[in-house]
């Protein structure tokens, strides 16, 4: 019981490493793209083209979140804003994170 509460607690890091705890990135990059996707169209464009295109800004977001963390991570500690951050408190490895980012 105890191992699963572990994991679950490693995935919470993941998922705060990639920040969709706020979603905000996300849909900064996700509706300029899909008004882009409308108007070359001139409609509805097809489902898998809105799939590939999502899939692509979530991983993209992703990555730079990540990438920020990394490079940023001596900074950040600093940061009253950032320091919470699973890199900086050592929730989640730099190796971890490298696999995070190349996966």
């Amino acid at each position: 019981m105890e191992n699963k509460i572990l994991n679950f607690n490693k995935f919470l890091c993941y998922f705060d490493l990639i920040r969709l705890n706020q979603p905000t990135g996300f849909f900064l990059l996700l509706w300029p793209t899909y008004w882009a996707l409308w108007l070359s169209n001139r409609g509805l464009p097809n489902f898998y083209v809105l799939f590939i295109f999502t899939t692509g800004i979530f991983l993209m977001r992703s990555a730079g979140c990540i990438v920020n963390d990394y490079v940023d991570r001596k900074f950040d500690a600093y940061v009253s804003r950032t320091k919470k951050r699973p890199l900086i408190k050592g929730s989640i490895s730099i190796r971890e994170a490298k696999i995070i980012f190349f996966y």
